[in-house]
């Protein structure tokens, strides 16, 4: 072989070698789809008074490899009274933190990086593990990635064999009980119902796929400015 064409063959080896390594590093992200779900909650309560009270209301979550984005689904109003209140309170640092999206990502060692998203201020607000529950967060990734922790799943009784791609899964404790639908293929419940014996307590929440959006959430999300969440409490 001349001098040239080990010259040659040496720059393939290198540039193959780069490709290879890009590859890799971008292979598992970019292999693992996007999943768009529609998540419905219903809870029911009849009271002693025999007044039922009952609360309905929607979340769509996005998940991604180590990234998870759970938003409130909200009435156009509600855009309106958002931007009015920041009027209100301009040079003030405000947000509804019961309904702004949380973004949620885990890093190789299992670490969360926790957000709060103001679309109206274009900031991403870190929370602390000490905050997670101001914001609805149990601080468990397999929960919000999977809507239910599959490990729960093995506490309860698995009834069938796999139907249309779902196993029915079911627990009794007390007078309570708790039936799953699990979709095995996309690992995320499709319907959770909990009840009591009188049917006076129930809950029920359903989950439906939807088609993935051309780009995820945090794609925006990535160009806003960082603040903590704690600035909120000023």
């Amino acid at each position: 072989m001349t001098r040239s064409a080990r010259l040659l063959f040496s720059f393939a080896l290198t540039v193959l070698s780069a490709l290879a390594a890009t590859a890799q590093a971008a292979g598992p992200a970019a292999s693992v789809p996007l999943t768009a779900l529609r998540v419905e909650h219903q809870l029911s309560s009849l009271g002693t008074d025999g007044i039922q009270r009952d609360m309905r209301f929607a979340e769509r979550v996005y998940r991604q490899g180590d990234r998870v984005w759970i938003a409130r689904e909200l009435p156009p109003a509600s855009a309106h009274a958002e931007h009015d209140a920041t009027n209100t309170h301009a040079g003030h640092k405000h947000a509804d933190t019961d309904t702004a999206p949380r973004w949620i990502e885990r890093d190789a060692k299992g670490a969360l990086t926790v957000r709060v998203v103001s679309e109206s201020q274009q900031k991403n607000y870190n929370v602390l593990p000490a905050e997670y529950s101001n914001i609805g967060f149990d601080g468990s990734w397999a929960t919000a990635y999977h809507l239910l922790d599959p490990a729960a799943l093995k506490g309860m009784r698995a009834e069938g064999p796999v139907r249309n791609g779902v196993q029915t899964y079911r627990s009794t404790q007390g007078e309570r009980t708790v039936t799953v639908e699990w979709d095995v293929a996309g690992q995320y419940p499709r319907r959770v119902e909990s009840r009591n014996a009188s049917g006076s307590q129930r809950k029920l929440t359903r989950v439906t796929a939807l088609p993935a959006p051309a780009a995820a959430p945090w794609v925006r999300a990535q160009r806003f400015a960082a603040a903590d969440y704690t600035d909120l409490m000023d």
